[in-house]
Protein backbone atom coordinates (compact mmCIF):
# COMPACT_ATOMS: atom_id res chain seq x y z
CA UNK A 1 0.00 0.00 0.00
CA UNK A 2 0.97 3.38 -0.64
CA UNK A 3 1.30 6.24 1.62
CA UNK A 4 0.79 9.73 -0.45
CA UNK A 5 3.51 12.04 1.88
CA UNK A 6 2.40 15.45 1.60
CA UNK A 7 4.39 17.82 -0.21
CA UNK A 8 6.02 19.98 2.16
CA UNK A 9 7.04 16.64 3.90
CA UNK A 10 8.44 15.03 0.83
CA UNK A 11 10.72 18.91 0.19
CA UNK A 12 12.02 18.76 4.14
CA UNK A 13 12.60 14.73 4.28
CA UNK A 14 16.04 15.18 4.30
CA UNK A 15 16.61 17.54 6.91
CA UNK A 16 13.61 15.55 8.71
CA UNK A 17 16.30 12.61 8.71
CA UNK A 18 18.97 14.78 9.70
CA UNK A 19 17.41 15.97 12.86
CA UNK A 20 16.39 12.86 13.82
CA UNK A 21 19.88 11.31 13.37
CA UNK A 22 21.44 13.96 15.27
CA UNK A 23 18.69 13.76 18.29
CA UNK A 24 19.06 10.15 18.21
CA UNK A 25 23.40 10.98 18.57
CA UNK A 26 22.42 13.34 21.59
CA UNK A 27 20.19 11.12 23.76
CA UNK A 28 22.88 8.37 23.18
CA UNK A 29 25.89 10.93 24.44
CA UNK A 30 23.67 11.83 27.03
CA UNK A 31 23.02 7.88 28.59
CA UNK A 32 26.60 7.21 28.15
CA UNK A 33 28.90 9.62 28.88
CA UNK A 34 26.64 12.37 31.22
CA UNK A 35 27.30 10.34 34.15
CA UNK A 36 31.47 9.51 33.52
CA UNK A 37 32.46 8.33 36.90
CA UNK A 38 35.65 10.34 36.62
CA UNK A 39 34.23 13.13 36.84
CA UNK A 40 32.82 12.66 40.64
CA UNK A 41 29.16 13.32 39.78
CA UNK A 42 26.07 12.14 41.92
CA UNK A 43 24.64 8.77 41.27
CA UNK A 44 23.43 5.88 43.45
CA UNK A 45 20.75 3.12 43.53
CA UNK A 46 18.15 5.46 44.60
CA UNK A 47 19.06 7.66 42.00
CA UNK A 48 18.72 5.04 39.34
CA UNK A 49 22.62 4.66 39.57
CA UNK A 50 24.55 1.40 39.17
CA UNK A 51 24.65 -1.58 41.44
CA UNK A 52 27.01 -1.69 44.03
CA UNK A 53 30.67 -2.15 43.44
CA UNK A 54 32.66 -4.40 44.96
CA UNK A 55 36.05 -3.14 46.86
CA UNK A 56 39.00 -3.53 48.93
CA UNK A 57 39.28 -1.26 52.17
CA UNK A 58 42.25 -0.06 54.32
CA UNK A 59 41.97 2.64 56.93
CA UNK A 60 43.68 6.29 57.33
CA UNK A 61 46.08 5.90 59.91
CA UNK A 62 48.18 8.33 61.83
CA UNK A 63 51.68 8.18 61.97
CA UNK A 64 54.98 9.74 62.52
CA UNK A 65 57.48 9.93 59.51
CA UNK A 66 60.41 11.89 58.47
CA UNK A 67 60.35 13.90 55.28
CA UNK A 68 63.39 11.81 52.91
CA UNK A 69 64.95 11.88 49.45
CA UNK A 70 65.77 8.81 47.42
CA UNK A 71 68.49 8.87 45.13
CA UNK A 72 70.44 5.82 42.64
CA UNK A 73 73.81 4.68 43.45
CA UNK A 74 76.39 1.63 43.09
CA UNK A 75 78.31 -0.63 45.31
CA UNK A 76 82.05 0.43 45.61
CA UNK A 77 84.86 -1.66 47.42
CA UNK A 78 86.36 0.83 50.04
CA UNK A 79 89.81 -0.42 48.39
CA UNK A 80 90.51 0.02 44.88
CA UNK A 81 93.67 1.02 43.67
CA UNK A 82 96.00 1.04 40.56
CA UNK A 83 99.68 -0.32 41.00
CA UNK A 84 101.87 1.67 38.95
CA UNK A 85 105.47 0.54 38.42
CA UNK A 86 108.48 1.81 40.23
CA UNK A 87 111.45 1.40 38.28
CA UNK A 88 112.08 0.64 34.55
CA UNK A 89 112.61 -2.45 32.52
CA UNK A 90 110.79 -5.19 30.36
CA UNK A 91 107.93 -6.77 31.64
CA UNK A 92 108.67 -10.59 32.40
CA UNK A 93 105.55 -11.82 33.85
CA UNK A 94 101.99 -11.02 35.11
CA UNK A 95 99.01 -12.58 36.85
CA UNK A 96 95.55 -13.06 34.75
CA UNK A 97 92.62 -10.39 35.21
CA UNK A 98 90.33 -11.73 37.88
CA UNK A 99 93.35 -13.29 40.27
CA UNK A 100 92.79 -13.48 43.81
CA UNK A 101 95.62 -11.72 45.43
CA UNK A 102 96.35 -11.67 48.96
CA UNK A 103 98.80 -8.17 50.37
CA UNK A 104 102.13 -9.24 49.22
CA UNK A 105 101.32 -11.26 46.09
CA UNK A 106 103.45 -11.00 43.22
CA UNK A 107 101.17 -9.72 40.41
CA UNK A 108 104.18 -8.79 37.80
CA UNK A 109 107.96 -8.78 37.22
CA UNK A 110 110.09 -6.10 35.74
CA UNK A 111 113.74 -7.83 33.80
CA UNK A 112 115.86 -7.56 37.06
CA UNK A 113 119.12 -7.54 35.38
CA UNK A 114 119.78 -3.87 35.47
CA UNK A 115 119.03 -3.65 39.20
CA UNK A 116 121.25 -6.95 39.53
CA UNK A 117 124.48 -5.05 37.82
CA UNK A 118 123.48 -2.07 40.22
CA UNK A 119 123.65 -4.38 43.39
CA UNK A 120 127.24 -6.27 42.06
CA UNK A 121 128.73 -2.96 41.21
CA UNK A 122 128.10 -1.39 44.70
CA UNK A 123 129.00 -4.30 46.87
CA UNK A 124 132.41 -4.54 44.69
CA UNK A 125 133.10 -0.89 45.60
CA UNK A 126 132.21 -1.30 49.08
CA UNK A 127 134.77 -4.41 48.87
CA UNK A 128 137.87 -1.97 47.07
CA UNK A 129 136.78 1.00 49.73
CA UNK A 130 137.14 -1.32 52.68
CA UNK A 131 140.95 -2.78 51.31
CA UNK A 132 141.78 1.35 51.22
CA UNK A 133 140.40 2.59 54.26
CA UNK A 134 142.40 -0.61 56.38
CA UNK A 135 145.59 0.69 53.96
CA UNK A 136 144.44 4.40 54.77
CA UNK A 137 144.09 3.72 58.62
CA UNK A 138 147.46 1.63 58.96
CA UNK A 139 149.20 4.95 57.04
CA UNK A 140 148.27 7.04 59.69
CA UNK A 141 149.39 4.95 62.56
CA UNK A 142 152.70 4.85 61.39
CA UNK A 143 152.91 8.64 60.60
CA UNK A 144 151.80 9.58 64.01
CA UNK A 145 154.43 7.14 64.94
CA UNK A 146 157.27 9.13 62.57
CA UNK A 147 156.45 12.72 64.06
CA UNK A 148 156.40 11.93 67.35
CA UNK A 149 160.23 10.74 66.48
CA UNK A 150 160.55 13.63 64.25
CA UNK A 151 160.62 11.58 61.36
CA UNK A 152 157.94 13.08 59.51
CA UNK A 153 156.54 16.36 58.94
CA UNK A 154 153.10 17.79 59.83
CA UNK A 155 151.72 18.03 56.94
CA UNK A 156 152.17 14.50 55.67
CA UNK A 157 149.99 13.32 58.62
CA UNK A 158 147.23 16.03 57.66
CA UNK A 159 147.12 14.77 54.27
CA UNK A 160 147.20 11.01 55.27
CA UNK A 161 144.13 11.71 57.71
CA UNK A 162 142.15 13.87 54.63
CA UNK A 163 142.48 10.26 51.88
CA UNK A 164 141.25 8.46 54.72
CA UNK A 165 138.49 10.91 55.92
CA UNK A 166 137.55 10.79 51.86
CA UNK A 167 137.83 7.44 51.20
CA UNK A 168 135.29 6.82 54.86
CA UNK A 169 133.01 9.21 52.69
CA UNK A 170 133.14 7.32 49.27
CA UNK A 171 132.62 3.78 51.49
CA UNK A 172 129.51 5.41 53.11
CA UNK A 173 128.40 6.45 49.68
CA UNK A 174 128.58 2.82 48.52
CA UNK A 175 126.58 1.34 50.86
CA UNK A 176 123.57 3.50 50.11
CA UNK A 177 124.52 2.88 46.46
CA UNK A 178 124.01 -0.95 47.68
CA UNK A 179 120.93 -0.28 49.54
CA UNK A 180 119.50 1.64 46.41
CA UNK A 181 120.18 -1.40 44.02
CA UNK A 182 118.64 -3.55 46.69
CA UNK A 183 116.04 -1.54 46.62
CA UNK A 184 115.45 -1.20 43.16
CA UNK A 185 116.05 -4.78 42.92
CA UNK A 186 112.99 -5.62 45.07
CA UNK A 187 110.62 -3.29 42.81
CA UNK A 188 110.99 -5.60 40.33
CA UNK A 189 108.30 -7.51 41.53
CA UNK A 190 105.17 -5.75 42.05
CA UNK A 191 102.74 -7.00 44.86
CA UNK A 192 99.27 -6.29 45.55
CA UNK A 193 98.78 -3.97 48.57
CA UNK A 194 96.19 -5.54 49.83
CA UNK A 195 93.84 -8.19 49.87
CA UNK A 196 91.51 -8.70 46.64
CA UNK A 197 91.31 -9.41 43.05
CA UNK A 198 92.91 -8.08 40.30
CA UNK A 199 89.94 -6.85 37.76
CA UNK A 200 92.38 -5.21 35.36
CA UNK A 201 95.73 -5.60 33.47
CA UNK A 202 96.90 -2.17 31.94
CA UNK A 203 100.49 -4.08 30.57
CA UNK A 204 101.57 -6.88 28.67
CA UNK A 205 104.58 -9.34 28.70
CA UNK A 206 107.00 -7.79 26.50
CA UNK A 207 106.30 -4.08 27.21
CA UNK A 208 108.86 -1.64 28.72
CA UNK A 209 107.99 -0.22 31.86
CA UNK A 210 108.56 3.15 33.78
CA UNK A 211 108.07 4.92 36.78
CA UNK A 212 104.42 5.71 36.84
CA UNK A 213 103.28 3.21 34.49
CA UNK A 214 100.11 1.71 35.26
CA UNK A 215 100.18 -2.60 35.90
CA UNK A 216 97.05 -3.53 37.29
CA UNK A 217 93.84 -2.37 38.93
CA UNK A 218 93.35 -4.31 42.37
CA UNK A 219 89.93 -3.98 44.13
CA UNK A 220 89.72 -5.24 47.89
CA UNK A 221 86.66 -7.17 48.66
CA UNK A 222 87.07 -6.65 52.79
CA UNK A 223 84.77 -4.20 53.16
CA UNK A 224 82.32 -2.26 50.69
CA UNK A 225 80.21 1.19 50.73
CA UNK A 226 76.84 2.28 49.37
CA UNK A 227 77.81 5.51 47.56
CA UNK A 228 74.92 7.70 46.13
CA UNK A 229 75.09 11.52 44.76
CA UNK A 230 72.12 13.66 46.37
CA UNK A 231 71.15 17.67 46.26
CA UNK A 232 73.30 20.08 47.78
CA UNK A 233 70.23 21.02 48.98
CA UNK A 234 69.05 17.94 50.27
CA UNK A 235 73.35 17.14 51.77
CA UNK A 236 72.62 20.13 54.29
CA UNK A 237 70.62 17.92 56.70
CA UNK A 238 73.01 15.09 56.49
CA UNK A 239 75.60 14.30 58.90
CA UNK A 240 77.93 11.41 59.68
CA UNK A 241 76.30 8.87 61.80
CA UNK A 242 73.03 9.66 60.45
CA UNK A 243 70.82 6.39 59.75
CA UNK A 244 69.90 5.90 56.01
CA UNK A 245 67.76 2.87 54.54
CA UNK A 246 69.61 0.71 51.46
CA UNK A 247 67.60 -1.10 48.85
CA UNK A 248 70.10 -3.29 47.22
CA UNK A 249 68.25 -6.45 45.42
CA UNK A 250 65.05 -5.84 46.51
CA UNK A 251 65.65 -6.03 50.06
CA UNK A 252 66.10 -3.32 53.02
CA UNK A 253 68.84 -2.43 54.92
CA UNK A 254 69.77 0.13 57.44
CA UNK A 255 73.00 1.55 58.03
CA UNK A 256 74.61 4.91 58.45
CA UNK A 257 76.18 7.65 57.18
CA UNK A 258 80.13 6.79 57.11
CA UNK A 259 81.01 10.51 55.67
CA UNK A 260 79.69 13.36 53.24
CA UNK A 261 82.01 14.94 50.73
CA UNK A 262 82.36 18.29 51.41
CA UNK A 263 82.71 19.80 47.48
CA UNK A 264 80.22 19.33 45.30
CA UNK A 265 80.08 18.79 41.82
CA UNK A 266 79.37 21.84 39.34
CA UNK A 267 77.25 20.51 37.07
CA UNK A 268 75.18 18.49 38.64
CA UNK A 269 75.35 20.18 41.92
CA UNK A 270 75.58 17.11 43.94
CA UNK A 271 77.47 15.51 46.76
CA UNK A 272 78.96 12.34 47.30
CA UNK A 273 77.18 10.23 50.22
CA UNK A 274 78.99 7.08 51.70
CA UNK A 275 77.37 4.41 53.95
CA UNK A 276 79.13 0.78 54.81
CA UNK A 277 76.84 -1.73 53.05
CA UNK A 278 77.81 -4.64 55.85
CA UNK A 279 77.83 -8.25 54.41
CA UNK A 280 76.32 -9.24 51.19
CA UNK A 281 77.27 -11.25 48.41
CA UNK A 282 76.60 -8.60 45.36
CA UNK A 283 79.00 -8.00 42.86
CA UNK A 284 80.71 -4.29 42.93
CA UNK A 285 78.81 -1.78 41.09
CA UNK A 286 75.44 -3.48 41.66
CA UNK A 287 72.57 -0.61 41.64
CA UNK A 288 71.22 0.37 44.65
CA UNK A 289 69.25 2.91 45.91
CA UNK A 290 69.52 5.15 49.27
CA UNK A 291 66.94 6.76 51.51
CA UNK A 292 68.64 10.04 53.30
CA UNK A 293 66.42 12.08 55.86
CA UNK A 294 65.92 15.22 54.50
CA UNK A 295 63.73 16.75 57.40
CA UNK A 296 62.69 16.49 61.48
CA UNK A 297 59.66 13.82 62.09
CA UNK A 298 55.87 15.25 61.57
CA UNK A 299 52.82 13.32 62.80
CA UNK A 300 50.28 13.50 59.75
CA UNK A 301 48.04 11.36 58.01
CA UNK A 302 48.73 8.10 55.92
CA UNK A 303 46.91 6.31 53.31
CA UNK A 304 47.36 3.50 50.88
CA UNK A 305 49.57 4.69 47.64
CA UNK A 306 46.97 2.62 45.61
CA UNK A 307 44.25 4.63 47.36
CA UNK A 308 45.19 7.61 45.29
CA UNK A 309 43.17 8.13 42.30
CA UNK A 310 45.12 10.26 39.72
CA UNK A 311 42.62 12.34 37.53
CA UNK A 312 43.10 15.50 35.31
CA UNK A 313 41.05 17.32 37.77
CA UNK A 314 43.40 16.54 40.77
CA UNK A 315 44.16 13.43 42.98
CA UNK A 316 41.53 12.31 45.72
CA UNK A 317 40.19 9.11 47.30
CA UNK A 318 37.01 7.66 48.01
CA UNK A 319 36.24 7.66 51.89
CA UNK A 320 33.30 4.63 52.54
CA UNK A 321 30.40 5.42 55.11
CA UNK A 322 29.70 2.67 56.40
CA UNK A 323 26.28 3.75 57.85
CA UNK A 324 25.32 3.81 54.53
CA UNK A 325 27.71 1.74 52.56
CA UNK A 326 28.17 4.47 49.76
CA UNK A 327 31.99 6.52 48.34
CA UNK A 328 32.24 10.00 48.65
CA UNK A 329 35.32 11.68 46.74
CA UNK A 330 37.29 13.57 48.76
CA UNK A 331 40.41 15.58 47.04
CA UNK A 332 43.46 15.48 48.89
CA UNK A 333 47.32 16.66 48.73
CA UNK A 334 49.98 13.96 48.62
CA UNK A 335 53.29 14.06 51.10
CA UNK A 336 56.20 12.67 51.51
CA UNK A 337 56.11 8.74 51.16
CA UNK A 338 56.06 6.02 54.01
CA UNK A 339 57.13 2.73 52.36
CA UNK A 340 53.69 1.45 50.49
CA UNK A 341 51.83 4.47 52.38
CA UNK A 342 52.21 8.23 51.43
CA UNK A 343 51.45 11.15 53.55
CA UNK A 344 48.26 12.80 52.69
CA UNK A 345 46.55 16.13 54.18
CA UNK A 346 42.61 17.14 52.82
CA UNK A 347 39.13 16.83 55.10
CA UNK A 348 40.17 13.12 56.67
CA UNK A 349 40.96 11.82 59.85
CA UNK A 350 42.24 8.51 61.47
CA UNK A 351 40.12 5.83 60.97
CA UNK A 352 38.32 6.67 58.60
CA UNK A 353 37.83 3.57 55.87
CA UNK A 354 38.96 4.86 52.45
CA UNK A 355 39.07 2.53 49.04
CA UNK A 356 42.12 0.56 47.86
CA UNK A 357 40.54 -1.68 45.02
CA UNK A 358 38.22 -0.63 42.59
CA UNK A 359 38.34 2.74 43.22
CA UNK A 360 38.97 3.73 39.29
CA UNK A 361 35.33 3.31 37.91
CA UNK A 362 33.81 4.43 41.14
CA UNK A 363 31.28 7.39 41.12
CA UNK A 364 30.79 10.16 44.25
CA UNK A 365 27.88 8.88 46.26
CA UNK A 366 27.69 5.22 44.84
CA UNK A 367 26.95 2.13 46.78
CA UNK A 368 29.91 -0.12 47.43
CA UNK A 369 30.60 -3.28 49.11
CA UNK A 370 32.95 -4.69 49.86
CA UNK A 371 34.38 -8.45 51.52
CA UNK A 372 33.90 -8.27 54.85
CA UNK A 373 29.70 -7.55 54.00
CA UNK A 374 29.94 -11.40 53.09
CA UNK A 375 30.86 -12.33 56.56
CA UNK A 376 27.92 -10.58 58.11
CA UNK A 377 25.20 -12.57 56.80
CA UNK A 378 26.77 -15.71 58.08
CA UNK A 379 27.42 -14.03 61.76
CA UNK A 380 23.75 -13.12 61.71
CA UNK A 381 22.20 -16.78 61.17
CA UNK A 382 24.96 -18.00 63.40
CA UNK A 383 23.60 -16.12 66.15
CA UNK A 384 19.84 -16.94 66.40
CA UNK A 385 21.03 -20.30 66.25
CA UNK A 386 22.79 -19.68 69.32
CA UNK A 387 20.05 -18.23 70.78
CA UNK A 388 17.46 -21.19 69.98
CA UNK A 389 19.51 -23.67 71.47
CA UNK A 390 20.27 -21.57 75.27
CA UNK A 391 16.36 -21.81 74.93
CA UNK A 392 16.21 -25.32 74.56
CA UNK A 393 18.43 -25.75 77.50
Amino acid sequence: MNIALPDMVKQNLRWILIGGTLAIAAAAWFLFFANDPAEGQQGGPGAGGPPPAIVSLAKVERSAITPNFTAPGDIVADRDSVVAAEVSGRIQSTLNIGARVRRGTVIAVIDSRAATLARDQAATEIARLKADLDYQNRLVERLQQLLEEEAESEASLDEAISSRDQTKARLAAARVALNTANFDLSRTRIRAPFDGQMVERRIEVGEYATPGREIARIVGRQGSEARVRVPIAVAGSLSPGQEVTIVANGQRRSSRVRTVIETGDEVSRTVEVRAPMGSHNMKMGSAISITVPTGVERDVLTAPRDALVLRDSGIFIYVVNPEDKTAKRVDVEVGEPDGDRVAVSGPLKAGDMIVVRGGERLRDGQAVTWKDEEKEPEKAAAKPRKSSGEDAG
